[in-house]
C-alpha cells in the first residue's frame, strides 16, 4: 500500500491557544475551520511533505456525539479522558487501493466518509477518510486513510507559504506511541503496512524503550508503557509524543498534554 504520513490528531479545548503556543516558538500556525456537520474546529501547522499538526476542539459537542465519523467517535471517546494526541492519518491518492488492501489482510474498512470545511478566505477544501474496524483490545489503535480533492501538486503550492517559518524549515521526523503491550501493537503495524521485521529497529531515549518502524515519509516509535516516564497514563496505546526536526536547537515542550520533542 502506497502511503505517506499526512497528520496527527491533538485533541484540545481550545486549539487557538495551541496554535499560539506554536507561534511563540516560531511557527505559521493558523487558524483552520469549522466542521459542522461534526460539531468540532480546527486550527493548523504545515509542514513540508504536506504534513501538519491538527488541532481539534469541539463547536458542538452534542452534535459531535451523535456523528457517524469514526474519527470524532473516538474524539468523543478521548476527551472523557482529557487533552492529548488522538489519531495518525496517512495519506493515499487512491483510496480504493486502500480498501482492497485492507481487506486482503483480512480486515474490515470503514468509510470511506466525506468531509469538508471553508477556508477562511472562503475556499472549500474536500476529503474522503477510511478506517478500519478494531476489534483488539490493549493495542494501538489503527491509523486512518485520508484522500483529498485535490492533487498534490496543487496543493503544495497553494500551501507553500503556510510551510515557511522563522525558525527555518522544520519537517516532522517521527511519532511515539505509548503501548500496553508492544509485541502486539508491533504485529498490528507490521501486519497492516508489510513491515518486514528485519527493518525494525530497538532503541531508548528520555521518554523510555521503544521499537521504530519506518512508514512512508515518517518513524513510528511503539514505547513500552512500562518503561516511559511522565507520561499521562490516559493515554494508553495513543500517540504522545510528536518529534519534530529542522529545529534552531533541542528542546522538550509540553502543549496540551502533547509532547514536542524538537531536534536540530
Amino acid at each position: 500500500m502506497n502511503v505517506t504520513f499526512d497528520h496527527i490528531v491533538h485533541y484540545t479545548e481550545k486549539p487557538e491557544e495551541a496554535k499560539t503556543a506554536f507561534q511563540l516558538i516560531g511557527f505559521h500556525a493558523i487558524n483552520g475551520g469549522n466542521h459542522p456537520s461534526w460539531g468540532t474546529y480546527n486550527c493548523l501547522n504545515h509542514f513540508t511533505g504536506l504534513q501538519y499538526i491538527e488541532w481539534i476542539g469541539f463547536t458542538d459537542f452534542d452534535k459531535a456525539k451523535t456523528s457517524d465519523n469514526v474519527l470524532i467517535q473516538q474524539i468523543v471517546a478521548d476527551s472523557h479522558k482529557g487533552e492529548g494526541f488522538s489519531q495518525l492519518a496517512f495519506r493515499t491518492d487512491d483510496i480504493d487501493a486502500a480498501i482492497a488492501h485492507i481487506r486482503a489482510k483480512g480486515l474490515k474498512p470503514i468509510g470511506p466518509f466525506s468531509g469538508s470545511r471553508k477556508r477562511e478566505d472562503g475556499k472549500v477544501l474536500s476529503w474522503s477518510m477510511l478506517f478500519i474496524e478494531d476489534k483488539q483490545d490493549n493495542t494501538c489503535r489503527y491509523p486512518f486513510f485520508i484522500q483529498w480533492g485535490e492533487p498534490e501538486e496543487t496543493r503544495e503550492k497553494e500551501m507553500a507559504p503556510l510551510m515557511q517559518h522563522s525558525v527555518g524549515s522544520p519537517s516532522l521526523s517521527y511519532i511515539g506511541m505509548n503501548v500496553s503491550h508492544l509485541d502486539k501493537s508491533l504485529q498490528k503495524y507490521r501486519h497492516l503496512f508489510d513491515i518486514p521485521r528485519h527493518v525494525i529497529t530497538e532503541s531508548s531515549d528520555e521518554f523510555g524503550t521503544y521499537s521504530e518502524l519506518p512508514i512512508g515519509n515518517i518513524a513510528i516509535r511503539l514505547y513500552e508503557e512500562k518503561s516511559l516516564t511522565a507520561v499521562d497514563s490516559a493515554l494508553i496505546n495513543r500517540p504522545f509524543l510528536c518529534g519534530i526536526t529542522g529545529m534552531p536547537e533541542n528542546k522538550v515542550v509540553h502543549i496540551k498534554n502533547g509532547i514536542y520533542h524538537f531536534t536540530v
